[in-house]
């Protein structure tokens, strides 16, 4: 992520929760019901923001589960951590994702509402999976709108992110890199692709 793009991020901190009107309980809900994460499970939230998955996830994997928010931006952190930094099965750290290591192997990795600011999206699902996915593990795409919404939102901000293919049209270049990529959901509440390690 580029310095441009966190001082980006670090301004929007403040408001975000607030204009986060698609990320409300009854489709993340949803969202997490297809996808079943077991009592248990360790869960990466890459580009977590303020935290907005949180919740969520620590009352799906439960007391023995673990759930680690990353994020650049030191705003978003700031927020994050002052809602859920109280959470004993949850920590935050600040780092590029695309570009420094992660330590730990996670049973779900989490791209919720990211994909489109990746810059290196094929390497760093190379990377993740070489690092970071445990055995039998997935990372998910998933936004809590349809591609259209996202790209409009990227349009009014003047973004300079790459704007969101059709989820199975992501699937079908994911399949390319070697994965198996699987849609989930394709709707205007919810986008979810599950990339999973071919057998």
């Amino acid at each position: 992520m580029t310095e441009k793009e966190v001082e980006f991020f670090d301004r929007l901190a403040p408001r975000w929760d607030a204009d986060e009107v698609r990320s409300v309980p009854s489709r993340v809900n949803a969202i997490l019901d297809m996808l079943e994460p077991a009592p248990g499970t360790s869960v990466l939230d890459l580009g977590t923001g303020t935290g907005v998955l949180v919740p969520y996830l620590v009352e799906r994997v439960g007391e023995g589960g673990r759930v680690v928010g990353v994020d650049l931006s030191d705003g978003m952190l700031s927020i994050a951590r002052r809602k859920y930094g109280s959470y004993p099965n949850v920590e935050f750290l600040k780092l590029d994702f695309e570009e420094e290591q992660i330590p730990g192997e996670y049973g779900l990795v989490m791209l919720y509402s990211v994909y489109p600011h990746l810059h290196y999206p094929k390497d760093t699902l190379d990377w993740l999976f070489r690092m970071n996915v445990a055995p039998g593990g997935r990372v998910v795409i998933a936004f809590p709108s349809d591609e259209k919404f996202i790209n409009g939102i990227h349009h009014e901000r003047k973004s300079e992110s790459d704007h969101l293919p059709p989820a199975p049209k992501l699937a079908e270049e994911i399949r390319r890199w070697g994965y198996d990529a699987e849609v989930v959901a394709d709707s205007a509440d919810a986008y979810v692709v599950v990339v999973t390690r071919r057998e």
